[in-house]
């Protein structure tokens, strides 16, 4: 009979000298490469600030692996790193662009992948690992409809482009979505209790906090990260560390809710300065941001949370506070403000009637092709070369759909639309059952402010145009699933997940 070594039995009790020998490894790996990229790249060399992160994320992946999730965070609204980076694109554009392959939400993605392909390698390797409970949330995808709704999601991709009247967009598309469900796979298989949760919580919290202060700078000192439009310039419009004024306010308005909820959960009111100060700070920003979409999204977000978190004291004088603070800061930019005041005549007249052409071409590809659309990432070319005559300009002033709803039924058609439906009726519906039958107010919290940050993603949309891209929404349903697999594990199946 063979004797089982303690040490294969349990992967966890390595030597402390052993785990610092393989991030010694890996810190001189990273080192290399980042010496490798300023010598490949002499004219546009990396800074030391790209060295730093690499060190950083490789620490966290040997030694915090459940703060990855964190990192996928952080790094997402770092739309900047491509300034850290050197220029690496792929040699041939892809669908038409120029692709860069490396920025620090992309190489956080490759991190967390490493990651788990190391604890599944050790999983197998020995005879018993508590690492194989990481695990589960693969055995869950049957079970669980915000896990196996992705993977229908993925199919009508395939099929989208299978169809496409421009393969390769489709196909480009297709690979983004799937590294997307993959982070969100990962996401959940890391995100393991309450404590974890709270963290991603306060995380947001802070990132608010963080560009609100950036974005207030950049109006004070029309400095800004990215070489912004000159219509943004000329407005005083602040993106932040994001290229688009109207994500930094989606952004925004997502972390709101999470400072209300941490709010509501302090008990005194020297605890209630910070998320106070918080939502000041991002009131303030999202002024700034002259988002009108992000507006809109704050109003109906803050009604989601209120009916999932109802008879709280705190909750309507936060967003009071908010309001306060948005109208403050924007009437200090009379072009600003006159952006906020065109959403009282309708949203097609505070756009200038220039989606009204969009709109109308959408609806005949949607006409044309109702099961499967022109095909994922095709409404730009579809509009240009088989729809020009709906537009009334001279040249194409606006080639893209800017209405996720429009997007998601011209290029995916009816099938499309009916896995849309279903994702965010099912988000919906869990935090509803989440706020009636889970008893932890921590839990309950977080998950209100979750599916009201969903809700806040797909609202906002509807005026940008950016929704199953937009990574944050991948990394809140991973946080919506986790709370309700928590409260399943903690008091039992109380929650249907079907």
């Amino acid at each position: 009979m063979k004797t089982i070594n303690r040490s294969e039995t349990n992967p966890n009790k390595k030597s402390w000298s052993d785990e610092n020998r393989w991030l010694l490894i890996l810190e001189v790996l990273v080192t290399l490469l980042w010496l490798y990229m300023i010598l490949r790249w002499i004219y546009y060399p990396s800074t030391l600030i790209t060295l730093g992160y690499l060190w950083a994320v490789v620490w966290i992946a040997v030694k915090r692996p459940r703060w990855l999730p964190a990192v996928l965070i952080v790094t997402f609204p770092l739309e900047v790193s491509k300034m850290f980076i050197p220029a690496y694109s792929l040699p041939e554009r892809v669908a038409g662009f120029n692709v860069s392959i490396l920025d620090f939400f992309r190489l956080s993605q490759v991190v967390l992948g490493l990651r788990w392909l190391s604890d599944l390698w050790q999983s197998q390797r020995y005879y018993w690992s508590p690492l194989k409970d990481k695990f589960k949330v693969w055995k869950r995808l049957k079970t669980d409809a915000l896990l196996w709704l992705p993977i229908m999601l993925l199919g009508v991709y395939l099929l989208s482009t299978a169809f496409s009247i421009a393969p390769a967009h489709s196909f480009a598309e297709t690979i983004r979505l799937l590294s997307l469900i993959i982070t969100l796979y990962l996401a959940v298989t890391y995100i393991q209790d309450e404590r974890d949760l709270q963290r991603l919580g306060y995380i947001l919290i802070a990132l608010g906090s963080v560009l609100g202060l950036i974005a207030i700078g950049e109006y004070l000192t029309a400095q800004y990260f990215f070489s912004a439009t000159p219509a943004v310039v000329i407005n005083r419009r602040a993106n932040a560390t994001f290229a688009d004024p109207n994500i930094l306010g989606r952004f925004l308005v997502v972390t709101f809710l999470f400072s209300v909820a941490e709010l509501e959960r302090r008990t005194s009111w020297l605890a209630r300065l910070v998320p106070l100060g918080a939502i000041m700070l991002q009131g303030a920003a999202l002024g700034i941001t002259g988002s009108r979409g992000g507006i809109l999204a704050l109003g109906v977000a803050s009604l989601i949370f209120v009916v999932l978190i109802p008879r709280r004291k705190l909750t309507l004088s936060a967003m009071v506070l908010m309001v306060l603070a948005v109208v403050a800061a924007a009437v200090l930019n009379p072009v600003i403000m006159a952006r906020f005041e065109s959403l009282r005549t309708g949203l097609l007249s505070a756009s200038g009637g220039i989606r009204e052409y969009l709109w109308r071409s959408g609806m005949a590809m949607v006409r044309d092709h109702p099961l499967v659309g022109v095909g994922v990432g095709g409404f730009g070319l579809a509009f240009t070369t088989i729809y020009p005559y709906f537009n009334p300009y001279s040249t194409f002033y606006v080639s893209l759909s800017h209405t996720a709803v429009v997007t998601v039924l011209a290029e995916t058609g009816l099938v499309g639309f009916t896995v849309l439906f279903f994702l965010f009726g099912k988000t919906i519906q869990r935090g509803w059952d989440i706020s009636r039958t889970v008893s932890s107010e921590r839990l309950r919290f977080l998950s209100a402010s979750i599916v009201a940050g969903v809700i806040a993603v797909f609202i906002s949309a509807q005026g940008e145009g950016r929704l199953y891209e937009e990574p944050l929404l991948w990394i809140l349903w991973a946080m919506l699933i986790s709370v309700s697999q928590i409260s399943n594990e903690k008091t039992g199946k109380d929650i249907d997940i079907l």
